[in-house]
């Protein structure tokens, strides 16, 4: 059955203590870095599903055991319907949901927090894979929107949901909370405090 296999030989770690981290070689990123870099591309990373019926506190975990903080909610056929963060189940929003429904939070599924696919925008990736992160910062800036959807079409008139941009993915790429790409008055001072942050 192992045939085609062999063992590797092993060696020791005998002088050798650096950690490689992914940004050692990396430039540090900046608003005028190809937006390519901080969109999640799904035809390099799975996207991490949960079904729409999910009670939230088991979404939450299943968020916590797959290291991320946001879920694509799925309906019956697998399609998308929303995306729920954790800062929605961690927020007041279920309470809100029980005393609408008249529930236990127990009953509060993931469909009741979720933000709807419907009410999501999207980009191309043609337009994302032309653009820099600071025209996409911009962009959300301007739609007051966390996360933006990316489209592709795999064959003319079949368009697909190809990646999605979030405001954390790029807060955490250029070391920065997220809120201030919301508040700041100018790009000029985003900059000022990105340098801030990478100079830490």
């Amino acid at each position: 059955m192992f045939q085609e296999f062999y063992p590797i030989r092993l060696g020791n770690l005998d002088g050798v203590s650096e950690l490689v981290t992914p940004d050692h070689e990396r430039k540090p990123g900046s608003l005028r870095s190809p937006a390519l870099e901080v969109m999640t591309d799904f035809e390099r990373t799975w996207p991490v599903t949960v079904s729409e019926t999910l009670q939230i506190d088991e979404a939450l975990e299943h968020m916590k055991a797959q290291h991320v903080r946001m879920l694509f909610a799925v309906n019956g056929d697998h399609q998308l319907s929303g995306v729920v963060s954790s800062a929605d189940i961690e927020s007041d929003k279920p309470q809100s949901v029980m005393q609408q429904h008249n529930c236990e939070r127990d009953k509060v599924e993931v469909r009741h927090l979720m933000l709807d696919a419907l009410h999501m925008k999207a980009l191309t990736f043609d337009q994302v894979r032309c653009a820099k992160i600071g025209d996409v910062m911009l962009t959300m800036k301007s739609s007051g929107d966390h996360h933006v959807l990316v489209t592709d079409e795999k064959e003319p008139g079949h368009t697909r949901i190809r990646g999605i941009i979030s405001a954390s993915d790029i807060s955490r790429y250029l070391r920065i909370n997220f809120e201030v790409m919301y508040e700041a008055g100018s790009f000029n001072e985003i900059e000022r405090l990105i340098k801030r942050g990478q100079a830490s």
